[in-house]
């Protein structure tokens, strides 16, 4: 970040909220910001008063930034193609699912997020202006809290076979209740990850990356010829010593026919 905006941002807050940010970092004392605003990420408790900074950062740039679809998002993540990381690079990206429609518009995103908080005043506030895309109305959002409540596979991939059972556009408003139920920490029925086979987050075999094409799916690539996910097309004897016949992992793996998309 420049020192500039870096400057102005620290400015813009203590004009709005009373604060003494900018001249607490001329003097060498800068703040973190999540000395004041809770954050699961972190583990940093916060002050009850203050809304999380999730909720603080989506809440305030939604109002300016609504009607921009995953531009939005773009404006702040690395989730761009054009940009130079790139992070959303995984096969939803390829077959055009992207970040709102999992996560929701900035404006659906704002108002989960500060849903979870909504007998303060400033969320009422920052949520007053707002108006949800993905959702009918306010009132059907559930409240979600950052980094603990996350959209899930199921939330789209209920029986494991989307090409069946459909795609109605977003998994929106569809959280796991918590930690141990997002993607990054959850396993199958045996105890297997389910990242072991599918990969990172974003980044779901097979993989395209600008640096590399297989840069992401080199697992997948070394153990099965194919840039999938692992067991894709009946290579489950990348792992299994005589052949399965019945579904282990999850429902749907055995046995069924899969588009030629979904191979390299």
């Amino acid at each position: 970040m420049a020192d500039l905006t870096a400057i102005n941002i620290l400015a813009a807050h203590d004009r709005m909220n009373g604060t003494t940010l900018l001249e607490d970092a001329e003097k060498g004392e800068p703040k973190l910001c999540q000395s004041c605003h809770a954050d699961p990420a972190l583990m940093a408790p916060g002050k009850p008063e203050v809304l999380n900074f999730s909720s603080a950062i989506h809440g305030f740039h939604a109002n300016y930034l609504s009607g921009m679809d995953q531009e939005a998002c773009n404006m702040c993540h690395p989730s761009s193609v054009e940009g130079s990381t790139s992070c959303f690079r995984g096969r939803h990206s390829e077959v055009g699912v992207g970040c709102t429609e999992c996560h929701g518009t900035l404006e659906d995103h704002a108002l989960g997020l500060l849903a979870i908080q909504s007998d303060n005043k400033a969320s009422a506030r920052l949520a007053r202006g707002l108006e949800p895309v993905y959702a009918a109305s306010k009132e059907e959002i559930i409240p979600r809290m950052p980094w603990l409540m996350e959209p899930d596979c199921r939330s789209c991939h209920t029986n494991f076979n989307i090409f069946v059972d459909g795609f109605d556009g977003t998994a929106f408003n569809r959280w796991v209740p918590g930690f141990e139920a997002l993607y990054r920490n959850r396993t199958d029925n045996h105890g297997v990850m389910c990242a072991a086979c599918h990969g990172s987050t974003h980044a779901i075999y097979g993989a395209y990356n600008k640096y590399g094409l297989q840069r992401d799916n080199q697992q997948p690539l070394q153990y099965q010829g194919l840039a999938g996910t692992i067991g894709t097309h009946g290579q489950c004897m990348v792992c299994h010593t005589v052949e399965m016949t019945a579904n282990g992992h999850h429902r749907n793996m055995v046995n069924r026919e899969l588009p030629s998309l979904l191979v390299e």
